[in-house]
């Protein structure tokens, strides 16, 4: 699963106008432009693609679902970008999540659980720290950590097994990095056992992550030879 939510970022580059269907009576431009924006996505011109995505979501204002459900989506690609090409968009894919967290908070329903956008939200710290200065890392795992276990309960009481697998998994990479071995692994345990459970294709890599974890744990023997 290293790196898999990159994947999954990455993939979701292409927003589905489809999802703005249900508002596209009171603000016909809205899918026009998210349109507009794929197309530009697609092609790699993502300083043109953006700045129309912000313009969808200005024009669904009366349609506060539908706005919600395109910045979580906008988060997305922004967190996506961050991670492939522009780590200065962590920051504004931050706002997108915490928005949309916002307006689940107020009782509003989306098809993405609090815990998902929560995780997301905590994946955009975990990223950011990869290549953060060690004073400012701190504080980014930290914050990582704390939402990313926070999103655990939530994932497992909605039974959504392979986000919750995803969330095990990068928590054991945050205490890694935090250098928490003996919590790293017990995350990738319970990533793994999910992983075998219901068939991810992740249970591999997962393994090979959780074996590494271990071998840093308890090195295995130096061979030795006796000088004859």
């Amino acid at each position: 699963m290293s790196n898999l939510l990159n994947r999954q970022l990455l993939k979701q580059l292409v927003v589905c106008v489809a999802l703005l269907a249900p508002a596209a009576d009171a603000t016909e431009s809205a899918p026009d432009l998210v349109a507009e924006a794929e197309a530009l996505a697609q092609e790699g011109d993502y300083d043109a693609a953006l700045p129309l995505y912000e313009q969808a979501i200005a024009e669904l204002e009366e349609e506060p679902r539908a706005q919600h459900n395109l910045r979580y989506r906008y988060g997305i690609i922004l967190s996506a970008l961050g991670g492939a090409l522009r780590p200065d968009l962590y920051p504004l894919a931050r706002a997108q999540f915490e928005s949309v967290l916002d307006f689940l908070d107020s009782g509003a329903s989306l098809p993405h659980s609090p815990a998902r956008v929560r995780s997301a939200l905590a994946h955009t710290y975990h990223q950011q720290a990869a290549t953060a200065e060690a004073g400012k890392q701190v504080d980014l795992l930290r914050n990582a950590y704390f939402l990313y276990k926070g999103a655990v309960p939530e994932l497992a009481t909605q039974r959504e097994w392979h986000n919750l697998a995803i969330t095990y998994f990068n928590l054991g990479q945050v205490c890694e990095w935090q250098g928490n071995l003996v919590e790293a692994v017990d995350w990738l345990e319970k990533a793994v056992e999910l992983d075998m459970e219901h068939g991810f294709a992740d249970l591999e890599e997962d393994r090979a992550y959780l074996l590494a974890l271990r071998e840093q744990l308890n090195p295995p023997a130096q061979a030795t030879t006796t000088a004859l």
